[in-house]
């Protein structure tokens, strides 16, 4: 007599944020510690430990030393469709629903892992299969790969350059809408026209279309605008 295979039980919301996170502020900074964790979730940390260990009872990831942690294989593939989804959400509201990109971050992150994927894919679809999220950061494919461009902060560039923004490491409203407000968002070419001493304000004098407009931005705002020679394409 044959056997049902059991259903495997789907994977909550808030476990999909959960390792979601891992991976990015893996992908940031080197390592995840259960503190930036806590800081990252806005979550204390006694309930990020919990959930730690119950994901790391479950196989979803595993220690490194005290309070580090690592995804697993599986941890992994859950994570990178977290983001899919996300980020597909964020193209969506801004290709198809009229929203800015400076509004969109906050639903996404309530709303996104709670979505039929499905459905998922017909926003994919409809808001013309985007490689990026309004922001500039990578969409994972359906098979669970990404691509990160070899992006630069736009701080570590010489004076003289010709650039394009990829990306913008933000998901602060008002900071955003400054940023849109001077036209300062990924696709945008650029040149780096001057930049102050001592960590002073920098110069851009924008290229891309019939925007040739000059902006001084201060050095603390130019470290979040990531960049990619505007003579290469890696979107």
């Amino acid at each position: 007599m044959s056997r049902n295979k059991p259903k495997t039980p789907a994977i909550s919301a808030a476990v999909q944020d959960f390792l979601g996170e891992i991976y990015l502020e893996a992908h940031e900074t080197g390592r995840v510690s259960l503190r930036a964790l806590a800081d990252r979730l806005d979550v204390s940390p006694p309930a990020i430990s919990r959930m730690a260990q119950r994901l790391v009872r479950q196989g979803f990831m595993r220690r490194e030393g005290a309070c580090g942690l690592l995804l697993s294989e599986s941890g992994e593939r859950v994570a990178l469709q977290s983001i899919r989804k996300r980020r597909i959400f964020e193209a969506f509201l801004v290709a198809r629903m009229g929203y800015t990109w400076d509004q969109v971050y906050p639903i996404a992150v309530q709303s996104s892992n709670h979505l039929d994927e499905e459905l998922v894919e017909r926003m994919f679809e409809q808001a013309g299969r985007p490689l990026n999220c309004p922001h500039g950061d990578p969409i994972p494919t359906h098979d669970g790969h990404i691509h990160h461009a070899e992006a630069l902060r736009l701080t570590d560039l010489p004076e003289g350059r010709g650039i394009r923004i990829a990306r913008v490491a933000s998901h602060d409203g008002s900071l955003l809408r400054y940023l849109g407000s001077l036209n300062l968002k990924p696709g945008v070419a650029m040149q780096l026209v001057a930049r102050a001493p001592f960590n002073g304000p920098l110069r851009l004098r924008m290229t891309s279309g019939s925007f040739h407009d000059e902006h001084v931005i201060g050095a603390e705002l130019a470290e979040k605008i990531f960049v990619v020679d505007s003579r290469v394409d890696n979107r």
